[in-house]
């Protein structure tokens, strides 16, 4: 019914996977897409303590911050600076 298929395929290469190019696992994929979650999160949380001050926002960044940095091998979240608080 359908004629088969005879050009080898674009997508594959001669001596297979080449160990050169690096590939993350599955669990380090989904550490890169939390981090980006949490950083997203952690930006609305630092936007949100710059209108008003509460002890447990702060409390929320901070934790935020550390979770963010730890799934980034340690490097820090860039933050927004909140010197410009309204009070």
């Amino acid at each position: 019914m359908y004629e088969p298929i005879r050009a080898k395929s674009v997508h594959s290469t001669v001596d297979g996977p080449n160990p050169d190019f690096p590939h993350r696992s599955r669990e380090e994929e989904l550490d890169i897409q939390l981090a980006g979650h949490l950083a997203a999160l952690l930006a609305v949380t630092d936007e949100l303590r710059a209108t008003q001050a509460s002890p447990d926002l702060d409390t929320a960044a901070e934790r935020l911050a550390e979770q963010v940095g730890r799934l980034r091998g340690g490097r820090a979240p860039v933050r927004a600076s909140t010197s410009g608080r309204r009070e």
